[in-house]
């Protein structure tokens, strides 16, 4: 589902319909409609914003990865952030988030650089003249942190000094932590949709005429009949296979009623 989505926008795109500032509502409600249709969902234009965010947050990270890890190399070709043995190794002992991105091909690479690698970097994101071009510029969002580094020492807290920053409000922490689980239970739904599809396409891959194991055991050894006779019941299950299957069911007594009242 999350293909189709990225896939979604990346049309979006594509046809020029996305704004110098990003998504609108109406892109987001556009999107839901159509996974909705697809996949049979209740899926709302603003369950997308959440999701679209997230997926973000990952570019964020991919560019700060390409562009200031020390000793790594991009593979434009395949889409990696190359790492030698030993540096791989001390990043992701501190840094065990990162280990999806790097080495690796990275999942979405092409869709998110259309969605997001065009954004437009303004404020305390935009490059000076002295700085170099021909670097993804990205629109970073305030709540877009690294999960994975150290956290940094502090001092034990006495009474007299435990003062809340004035500066985050107690319910903006609140709605964060509300918008977190939100897309927590978003990417729940999409992973639990995406198993029923791929269950789904395994279950229609099946042949429909594929015939019980065990069946020809199951009537070879039925008393009473001729082998030529009960060869011929065998072959009048193989053209009927839903016939096949339950007469497979049955118990012993009933499958020999079956084939008497045949032969």
């Amino acid at each position: 589902m999350s293909t189709y989505m990225l896939t979604h926008f990346n049309n979006v795109v594509a046809n020029g319909t996305k704004t110098s500032t990003g998504f609108k509502t109406v892109h987001h409600n556009a999107c839901a409609r159509d996974l909705n249709d697809h996949f049979r969902l209740s899926l709302t234009g603003g369950q997308i914003a959440n999701h679209l965010r997230y997926w973000k947050k990952k570019w964020a990270k991919i560019i700060r990865l390409k562009n200031s890890l020390s000793g790594a190399l991009w593979d434009e070709v395949n889409f990696i952030i190359r790492l030698d043995h030993e540096h791989y190794t001390e990043h992701i002992k501190t840094h065990k988030g990162d280990a999806e991105f790097l080495n690796k091909p990275i999942e979405h690479y092409t869709e998110m650089a259309v969605i997001f690698g065009n954004s437009l970097a303004t404020g305390q994101y935009a490059k000076g003249s002295n700085e170099p071009l021909a670097e993804d510029a990205l629109e970073i969002d305030d709540d877009i942190v690294d999960e994975d580094a150290p956290a940094t020492p502090t001092t034990p807290a006495t009474p007299s000094s435990t003062v809340r920053d004035p500066s985050v409000p107690k319910a903006a922490k609140k709605a964060k932590t509300s918008a977190q689980q939100s897309d927590d239970k978003l990417m729940a739904t999409f992973t639990t949709v995406g198993d029923k599809i791929a269950n789904a396409i395994v279950a229609a891959g099946k042949s429909d005429d594929e015939l019980p194991a065990g069946l020809w055991n199951s009537i070879k050894d039925i008393p009473g009949f001729q082998s030529a006779h009960l060869s011929h019941y065998y072959a009048h299950l193989v053209e009927n296979v839903r016939i096949a299957r339950a007469f497979h069911s049955l118990d012993f007594d009933n499958k020999l009623i079956w084939v008497a009242r045949y032969i």
